[in-house]
């Protein structure tokens, strides 16, 4: 597998329609062909979420499958190996890339919000590889002795910025005993140097 293959695996399928759903909406686009160097793909899929500060501008968008968000997961894609904690279900973009490393064995995914387990969790329910659980990433119980070869931290904060950079880093420590090698898809780099220490961070 190339990191084109692993972007193209990932990108949201048509069957997932575009629709509204409680605070979140899912939208498709034509690629105007201006854009189309950074998008790459004659179309976009947008994750947008409504939050009290954006509500005036319609929503803020959350996550989308162009090729440059995508390639953002490449670290995860091209080293995963085993059994892998993804934080974060989103687009499912990243389980789809994960879907096509056939070094990983199993996902293991929490998502902390109901309605995107409920439009976007039906395409892995079925998968023998993949299992949900809906949940707090920071709070939830795992059987005792679960351990992971990889872990991978792909949630979003309404607040944004320092808050994900925070967010990140605490689930970061709080897999550390628990995972051999983890990353989060967005982390400054006096956060990489202030956690280099943890064992075997992606990057």
């Amino acid at each position: 597998m190339t990191p084109s293959d692993y972007l193209a695996a990932a990108r949201v399928p048509a069957a997932l329609k575009p629709q509204a759903f409680g605070l979140w909406s899912i939208l498709r686009h034509a690629v105007p062909e201006s854009e189309a160097s950074w998008i790459g793909w004659p179309t976009i899929t947008l994750l947008r979420r409504v939050t009290e500060e954006t509500l005036h501008v319609g929503g803020e968008v959350v996550m989308e499958d162009s090729r440059r968000e995508l390639a953002r997961h490449l670290p995860i894609w091209l080293r995963a190996r085993g059994r892998v904690l993804i934080t974060g279900l989103g687009l499912g973009c990243v389980v789809r890339g994960l879907l096509a490393n056939p070094a990983v064995d199993h996902i293991d995914v929490v998502e902390i919000d109901p309605d995107i387990l409920r439009v976007v969790g039906p395409e892995f329910a079925s998968n023998p590889r993949v299992s949900l659980r809906l949940g707090d990433a920071l709070k939830v119980a795992w059987p005792a002795g679960t351990r992971w070869d990889c872990a991978w931290h792909d949630i979003w904060s309404a607040e944004g910025g320092s808050r994900l950079h925070v967010l990140h880093g605490r689930l970061l420590i709080r897999y550390f005993d628990q995972v051999d090698q983890q990353g989060a898809w967005m982390l400054p780099r006096p956060v990489k140097r202030k956690y280099g220490g943890l064992r075997g961070l992606l990057g």
